[in-house]
């Protein structure tokens, strides 16, 4: 996030509680040999480090995830109270919110928990990271679902807190976050044998469908796209290449392995568009007031013609489904196609910016909408998690922008 007041910058003690303050070994830290840098916290207050090679380093300008403060840790989401809004399925048997952890004013992340397995199922918002950066862990998504835990249940709250399944910064949507050792070992068996095949398939029991609005640059671009429906698309990516990363349609040879390595991208779009249009125009060429609103609530109300500085003429939504799992494929593969992910800066997309309560973020049009595996059990003796017939579903209906889009259809 990016405080749009330059002038304020957090205190020595907001710094503390952010994780901005470092304590390193220089030439260890210099030399990449057993280097040692510890985050200070304000428990450290009495600590007198031995100062011989030592240095304090002060991030005093972190990075800031304010949205984590938009949405209440300890609740669950409104869309599980509205039909065909947001949804958990165990087993085919519709899952129920508990009556204390209905929302109050703030909107809640939490979808499913399951203390006896041990993973939860959240709304990420985005515009936060899932882990901590090198300047803030403490608005973060499992710093701040550790922190709901505490102040739920005390001491006796889960010690363990990771993201088997990592989402980027801009991304919303599922997210599933361990609380056992022994469940985030399972979930990483089941993502090692389908790396292992190279394709996501039924034997993992893993299955993810991301819903992503594109941006589309003429009409035939839509006949295109369309027609691509339930193919499977494949491209290769250079891995080793820096943001935005490059992906063709072939795989390039290269003499000198070092410069590049190239793996095999392959997606499936599985549908697009809604039931009542394919794609919503964001051009204002055509003076209407409908197409240019519906282009400043996406991108940025400040800019005059955002639609035309990006060359795009319309929107449309489809839904995505990976079968291999490589950095940045969604967004890298969509710009190969000519239709970039709105809010993706780095591949076309243009910038998204949200603005709340004397702050702003990026956010990107992209959420996991649909994440399906199968639902573990203990073994005999208790040590370790094993996959049962059993289905777990999650399914998110909704994305930021759908709101956006109903009012569109309404105005036409």
């Amino acid at each position: 996030g990016v405080h749009v007041e330059n002038e304020t910058y957090p205190s020595a003690n907001e710094l503390l509680k952010l994780g901005s303050v470092w304590l390193c070994n220089e030439t260890g830290y210099c030399t990449d040999h057993n280097a040692k840098a510890r985050r200070l916290s304000e428990s450290d207050e009495m600590d007198t480090p031995d100062w011989k090679d030592m240095t304090l380093r002060v991030h005093y300008v972190p990075d800031r995830f304010f949205v984590a403060y938009e949405v209440d840790w300890t609740k669950y989401c409104k869309g599980l109270l509205l039909d065909g809004c947001t949804s958990a399925y165990i087993g085919g048997v519709k899952q129920h919110v508990p009556m204390t952890g209905l929302p109050d004013k703030k909107d809640g992340v939490l979808v499913y928990e399951n203390n006896e397995i041990g993973f939860t199922l959240l709304n990420k918002p985005g515009g936060m990271p899932t882990n901590s950066t090198k300047t803030n862990h403490a608005e973060d998504v499992a710093s701040m679902y550790a922190a709901a835990l505490k102040e739920r249940h005390g001491d006796k709250s889960t010690k363990h807190i990771s993201i088997p399944l990592r989402a980027e910064t801009e991304m919303h949507g599922l997210l599933l976050v361990s609380t056992k050792r022994e469940f985030c070992s399972y979930i990483n068996e089941q993502l090692q044998l389908a790396r292992s095949n190279n394709l996501v398939d039924g034997k993992c029991g893993v299955a993810k469908t991301y819903k992503c609005l594109v941006c589309v640059k003429k009409p035939s671009d839509i006949d295109r796209i369309e027609k691509l429906v339930n193919r499977d698309l494949t491209h290769y990516v250079n891995v080793k290449s820096a943001c935005p990363k490059t992906f063709t349609r072939t795989k390039p040879t290269t003499a000198n392995p070092k410069l590049g390595d190239w793996q095999k991208c392959v997606m499936r779009i599985t549908s697009i568009g809604d039931e009542k249009f394919r794609a919503a125009c964001v051009s204002s060429k055509y003076n209407d007031s409908n197409d240019y609103t519906l282009a400043h609530r996406l991108w940025d109300p400040r800019m005059e013609m955002p639609a035309e500085d990006l060359g795009v003429s319309y929107v449309m939504q489809i839904d995505v489904q990976l079968l291999t799992a490589k950095p940045h494929q969604i967004r890298g593969q969509l710009a190969a196609l000519g239709c970039p992910i709105v809010g993706d800066v780095a591949y076309g997309g243009g910038s998204c910016v949200m603005r709340m309560h004397h702050h702003m973020w990026q956010r990107m049009a992209v959420q996991l909408c649909h994440l399906e595996f199968n639902m573990p059990e203990w073994n005999e003796d208790k040590t370790a998690l094993v996959p049962t017939d059993k289905k777990c579903t999650f399914h998110l209906n909704t994305a930021w922008w759908t709101e956006y889009l109903n009012d569109y259809e309404r105005s036409i």
